[in-house]
């Protein structure tokens, strides 16, 4: 009877390994960012407050990236962030970026608001067109009166 108990007991055991296993597969999938081929971007801020490697990309709401460094590039005195994307996105060359909360309870990611160009941007370019981290108090009064980051 003991024996029985204990098959039962490590074939339990190795199901809940299994299930543990595929979590973590997944999310390391998902804090990669997209898979398949990724282009790479950056871009230059006044301040990058807030965002941090591995912060996701996104736009309509939707996760397209990671941010992969951010740095300040002696020569400027501005934040360099460098980010993939999707490389089957085609972005205006006029696209802005911001840093935001996408909602009120997660970390800051990197927003994108593609422009109206007819030029696309090329895999490997900068984006200056971009907008400073707003305070927290700011956030809370856009994301209240309606007018936040979407």
């Amino acid at each position: 009877m003991a024996s029985k108990n204990r098959g039962g007991a490590i074939l339990a055991s190795a199901m809940v390994l299994a299930l543990a296993s595929s979590f973590a597969v997944y999310a390391v999938a998902q804090r990669h960012g997209p898979p398949g081929d990724t282009q790479q971007l950056h871009a230059r801020f006044v301040s990058a407050n807030g965002l941090n490697p591995g912060a996701m990309v996104v736009l309509a709401g939707v996760r397209v990236g990671t941010v992969s460094r951010v740095d300040l590039d002696p020569a400027t005195q501005m934040a360099q962030v460098d980010f993939s994307i999707d490389r089957h996105l085609s972005l205006p060359s006029d696209t802005v970026l911001a840093i935001a909360a996408p909602s009120m309870t997660s970390d800051n990611a990197l927003t994108i608001e593609p422009g109206k160009s007819a030029s696309p941007l090329k895999s490997g370019g900068t984006i200056t067109n971009t907008q400073a981290p707003s305070s927290l108090e700011q956030q809370v009064s856009d994301y209240i009166f309606g007018s936040g980051v979407q």
